[in-house]
Parts: structure tokens; sequence; C-alpha cells
């Protein structure tokens, strides 16, 4: 490593507090969606997993996010 600055606890807590600050500030949260969307999405995820696959022996795509 080049230069390598040797930093105490407080510093360092100090930059992981600015640095979580503006995270925060530059991320807004995603807004709600409106109801009647969500219900549409709701109802796709139930019809999907009522229907058989396909692919056969293959692992519904959405089961690794779940």
């Amino acid at each position: 490593m080049r230069n390598r600055i040797e930093i105490d606890y407080v510093h360092s807590r100090a930059i992981v507090r600015e640095i979580g600050e503006r995270l925060r500030a530059s991320l807004k949260p995603e807004p709600e969606l409106p109801p009647n969307l969500r219900t549409q999405i709701d109802r796709l995820r139930e019809l999907e997993e009522q229907s058989p696959s396909i692919v056969p022996g293959a692992e519904r795509w959405d089961k690794t996010r779940r």
C-alpha cells in the first residue's frame, strides 16, 4: 500500500458517520406504488406460482430473490 494513513477510532467513526449522512441525503427512498398497481403485481405473482414451468426441472427465477 502506498502512503498508508493511520487514524484512530474516533476519527474513523466520524468518517463513517459522515459517509452515512451523505448517502442518506443522496439516496431517497423509493416511492410507494399506487394501490391498483400493487394489486396487479401481487395477482401476477399468485398466477405465476400456480402456473407450471415451461422448463422442466428449472427453479423459479424469483425463489432466490425472496
